[in-house]
């Protein structure tokens, strides 16, 4: 219940994941569910599982609790920060907006409005990490992510990811990763080659 924005989103993006990866992979969720909490063999499953048959009622209770949580943190500018309360944060704000995109690719349904508030104010905020292209990848990715279908690059995305590319021998590795899948999803192949080669 005294969870923060980072727990929230922690404890419900596996959850989202989860539900993207049985989707990716035409796997049925009831099926899956049955041989993960039910046992492959019926006659174990009292040792296996002494609490009972589990379901997908819970996986659905998280991810339904996370998402409240979440749409009642973020704050009237589009971002979060760590706590509801305070000033958003554009870590913060990216973790959220990425899981969101993961989540909606996963079937669950996500309030388009608040993703999309995310997304313009962490749009407006890339400027501000010009100087550390490790964080501008972190939220190149977020935004490549929840614009995934989109067929464009926005021109502040653009610049943020040509600035972070021409300096992109000075990322880590962590943030030449996230700058290959953001040029993947922004259909820049040639970058997105570059960088898993650099790796």
């Amino acid at each position: 219940p005294y969870g923060c924005t980072e727990q929230t989103m922690s404890r419900f993006l596996p959850a989202a994941i989860v539900a993207r990866t049985l989707k990716e992979l035409g796997v049925d969720p009831a099926d899956a569910m049955e041989r993960a909490f039910g046992g492959i063999e019926k006659a174990h499953s009292a040792k296996t599982q002494p609490k009972g048959k589990k379901d997908l009622a819970k996986l659905d209770e998280m991810v339904d609790q996370g998402l409240k949580r979440l749409y009642d943190f973020q704050h009237a500018d589009g971002g979060w920060g760590w706590w509801k309360e305070g000033t958003s944060d554009r870590y913060m704000t990216a973790y959220v907006l990425w899981g969101l995109a993961v989540a909606r690719d996963g079937g669950i349904s996500v309030k388009p409005d608040v993703s999309s508030r995310a997304a313009s104010w962490l749009e407006k905020e890339l400027v501000q990490e010009e100087n550390d292209g490790d964080r501008a990848a972190w939220l190149l990715h977020a935004l490549s992510a929840h614009h995934a279908k989109r067929k464009t690059v926005g021109e502040l995305e653009k610049k943020a990811f040509d600035r972070a590319f021409k300096e992109h021998t000075k990322l880590s590795a962590y943030g030449r990763a996230l700058l290959a899948i953001s040029a993947k999803r922004y259909g820049y192949a040639e970058q997105a080659s570059l960088l898993v080669t650099n790796l």
